[in-house]
């Protein structure tokens, strides 16, 4: 079985120029909407769950899941998802709309671009985790009957403190009919394939995955099609272990549902030559592009592994902490790196499915 499949040329969620209602870190606070100072209609409020989403409770317990990662080894044997399409690989629809709420980190840290930030960072390097940067982002590893794979995932603040966010093909098996991973578990702070867990290792209890992505993202011969990749997202509710939950002992990120932004952090976990997956990398850019549908896309030699990731706005690098606005899907078909990463952008759908779970 080979998981690095090809990552198709994702379509993202137009991110229109809305002011943002600020929410005080660490507070259980519900994500307000409102409208933008350009004319732009925020969304009033989520689309009720349901027919928005898949929402479930994962096939394999929590001690299953750890029982099935018992054997150190078995971290090693995951491998990264590989979705790639030429230029006319999905068909071009609307996104996910931008909404202009967001949830602050529970290290505050303020709703606008950071005097702190990288720059332009096409080339990846290593990830410095600094403050809340070095136990919020991770890797997750599951099993689908055709293997074990992994990906990236980061814990963001949430009512509950137990939401954990990925991308939504990190999640279901293209080969076995859209299946649901089983035995999913995330290692927050990972280093060396599981080998340090720094920060513990929690399994994975239920998910929410936008019902769009399922009906409408395919994978065949030719690579990906179908407008479903504009939601490539998905949201974990982790267990509870010793009276803590994981945002207890992480921290989280914030949260953003289609905010202005310009620079771009991303972060990751590439596993496919010349990375190994051991350790952690990211890039960055002063100033995003459009993508096909409207959303984040840009330059990053990250490979497979990297899927799930954050993109983060209004990220301080010096204490780690920012605003979750997409997460790693795709990339456009190319021969040599950088590629052109492609992120899916959180709006609308990922605001009804983060409180669908508890998140605010």
């Amino acid at each position: 079985m080979t998981r690095h499949r090809r990552r198709p040329r994702a379509l993202l969620a137009s991110i229109g120029a809305l002011a943002a209602v600020v929410l005080l870190a660490g507070c259980s606070v519900s994500a307000t909407a409102v409208p933008s100072a350009n004319g732009y209609d925020a969304v009033d409020a989520p689309i009720e769950g349901g027919t928005v989403s898949l929402r479930d409770s994962f096939e394999s317990s929590p001690q299953e899941s750890h029982d099935f990662w018992s054997d150190p080894d078995m971290f090693k044997n995951a491998e990264g998802f590989d979705y790639t399409s030429p230029d006319n690989g999905i068909t071009v629809g609307v996104g996910d709309p931008a909404t202009g709420a967001f949830v602050a980190p529970t290290t505050a840290v303020p709703a606008a671009e950071s005097a702190n930030g990288y720059g332009d960072v096409s080339e990846a390097v290593p990830f410095d985790r600094a403050g809340l940067g070095a136990s919020t982002f991770g890797r997750l590893y599951m099993s689908f009957a055709s293997g074990l794979a992994v990906c990236s995932a980061t814990v963001v603040n949430s009512g509950e403190r137990n939401i954990v966010v990925t991308a939504a093909h990190c999640l279901v098996d293209f080969e076995s009919n859209k299946a649901v991973a089983t035995n999913v578990v995330f290692i927050p702070g990972d280093r060396g394939d599981g080998a340090e867990q720094p920060y513990g290792r929690w399994a994975a209890t239920d998910y929410s995955i936008p019902q769009h992505f399922l009906d409408n993202a395919n994978y065949g011969d030719q690579g990906v099609y179908g407008d479903g990749w504009n939601n490539d997202f998905a949201f974990l509710v982790m267990e509870e272990k010793d009276g803590q939950r994981i945002q207890d002992v992480t921290g989280g990120q914030g949260i953003a549902f289609g905010v202005p932004a310009k620079a771009i952090t991303q972060v990751g976990y590439p596993s496919a030559s010349p990375y190994d997956g051991s350790e952690e990398y990211m890039c960055a850019s002063s100033q995003w592009k459009e993508g096909s549908a409207g959303g984040y896309t840009h330059m990053c030699s990250m490979t497979p592994g990297g899927s799930g990731g954050a993109w983060l706005v209004y990220y301080d690098k010096v204490i780690g902490a920012g605003y979750l606005a997409a997460t790693s899907s795709t990339v456009l078909s190319s021969a040599n790196p950088p590629f052109r990463w492609e992120g899916s952008v959180l709006g609308q759908t990922a605001l009804s499915l983060y409180n669908e779970l508890g998140g605010s």
